[in-house]
């Protein structure tokens, strides 16, 4: 390693992602409560009951733990959660998305399963491209038949800092099927990194974490375009 980052202070997990995501979205009007993944799967959550969920992966994805002899740990969308998800849509609920690894983590792996494929495109409506997407941490939002997405540029930590976590490498991720779009493109090399999705449910899925956003006023208008294309019709 270098010696370049030396004395200073590096931010690590604050575990108060919830928090964050929590302050936009009150900024924008709505109230909010928040849940673990495990209580939803244990069927104390019951995600039908919400107009808007909020899923929050952060970095999350497959990883071995101890020897490495048992399965990996801490997939983004196991099974039981894609079932959960499958049904909260199906009732036309609003789902927005955010992690690094969103479609890396079932893509690129050893443990490929041909479902968890289908599920990116059949429910989240989104196609998988690299997981190399960008190295400058800039983001612009984009025109689309979204008018709800206020174009303005963005950035997210891609650097070690004192004050988040930091993204080294984020998704690219491209619609799927008809009625989903790209509203975000990193500006390095536009490739696509969100797509929003509009039919029977509505989705928005971030190709990096939306708590990484440096800026809190950037944080709160990008909140509030996505529950206002999730309030209007």
């Amino acid at each position: 390693s270098h010696a370049n980052y030396e004395t200073q202070v590096i931010a690590g997990n604050t575990f108060d992602y919830p928090f964050i995501h929590g302050k936009t979205i009150k900024s924008a009007g709505y109230s909010f409560v928040s849940s673990s993944e495990k209580a939803v799967l244990k069927g104390d959550i019951d995600l039908n009951q919400y107009k808007t969920v909020d899923l929050i992966l952060g970095k999350q994805k497959q990883t071995f733990v101890g020897n490495a002899k048992k399965a990996p740990e801490f997939k983004t969308f196991p099974l039981a959660l894609q079932q959960s998800i499958q049904s909260y849509c199906q009732t036309g609920g609003n789902l927005m998305v955010s992690g690094a690894y969103i479609g890396s983590d079932v893509s690129e792996t050893a443990n490929f399963v041909r479902e968890d494929q289908q599920f990116l495109e059949n429910t989240l409506k989104l196609k998988y491209r690299t997981s190399h997407a960008s190295v400058g941490g800039d983001v612009k939002i984009v025109s689309s038949p979204f008018r709800t997405f206020r174009k303005f540029d963005f950035s997210y930590f891609d650097q070690p800092n004192s004050t988040s976590y930091y993204v080294e490498s984020p998704d690219a991720i491209e619609p799927t099927g008809e009625g989903g779009f790209t509203i975000c493109r990193y500006a390095e090399n536009n490739l696509s990194a969100a797509v929003a999705f509009s039919g029977l449910y509505k989705i928005c899925t971030f190709g990096f974490p939306f708590e990484t956003i440096q800026s809190e006023k950037d944080r709160s208008n990008l909140m509030e375009s996505v529950l206002s294309f999730f309030a209007s019709k």
